[in-house]
């Protein structure tokens, strides 16, 4: 069989996996985040639905559908106002319960937190990514440069998670561990708020990509926050790692 023929097979196989494998992602992000957020979830669908609706609504009657106020106005209140009280409660779930001894005994305990976290973040880049590629369509591409703004997001989402993760290992209870993450994203406001979208009228972009001003201002940015999340995972999963420092 030439290598022509074998690579179309593995790409069909690939093709004949992917759906199953989709399935077995929502399967797993939908028990983490029940076990996560237990009878909570409900309520916090619902606030971020109303959310939401309400950013479609004011693109629909064309009131508020800047993409600056978008950004600021739909984007970011997610990722402080749901994102941080469900990351809050990593660890807690098994401190309340008083099982924590036992699930940091179990064969590959750090991927048992880890999976939270990427649970609730998976879910605010995903939600982020879709409303501003909508606002971008809404704007026919004009508004701002998409790659720049979906990265932004990413890394927004990155960062939100490795803070909570470093102090939900260090800190007993979940108020104390939003406080402490509340208190991060503010000693890197500068970064964290820091608005991707460019001047529509004195701002060199395309449909893609900013120009070299805008592109280092976003560098600089992405830096920042990139290298003290990939700081604060490490000092986090140093700690997961020794289990007896979680429990004492």
């Amino acid at each position: 069989m030439s290598a022509t023929g074998k690579l179309r097979q593995r790409a069909d196989r690939a093709r004949r996996r992917l759906p199953g494998q989709l399935r077995r992602l929502l399967r797993t992000t939908r028990l983490s985040l029940e076990l996560l957020l237990g009878r909570r979830l409900l309520l916090f669908a619902i606030v971020d639905f109303l959310i939401v609706g309400a950013a479609v609504l004011a693109m629909l009657i064309g009131a508020g559908d800047e993409p600056e106020a978008v950004w600021s106005g739909v984007v970011l209140p997610p990722f402080l106002l749901l994102g941080l009280p469900a990351l809050s409660g990593i660890v807690e779930v098994e401190r309340r319960a008083g099982c924590l001894d036992l699930a940091l005994t179990v064969p590959a305990a750090e991927g048992y937190f880890l999976r939270r976290v990427a649970a609730v973040c998976g879910v605010l880049c995903l939600q982020g990514w879709l409303l501003m590629g909508l606002d971008w369509l809404h704007e026919t591409g004009k508004g701002f440069p998409l790659l720049t703004v979906l990265a932004q997001v990413a890394v927004l989402s990155l960062f939100l998670g490795a803070a909570a993760l470093f102090w939900a290992v260090r800190l007993k209870s979940g108020g104390a561990v939003w406080l402490a993450s509340m208190g991060t994203v503010l000693a890197f406001s500068r970064w964290f708020f820091w608005n991707p979208i460019p001047d529509r009228h004195q701002g060199v972009f395309n449909h893609w990509l900013p120009g070299v001003v805008e592109s280092l201002s976003f560098s600089g940015s992405a830096l920042v926050l990139g290298a003290a999340a990939l700081i604060l995972f490490l000092y986090a999963r140093r700690r997961l790692r020794r289990p007896e420092t979680m429990i004492s």
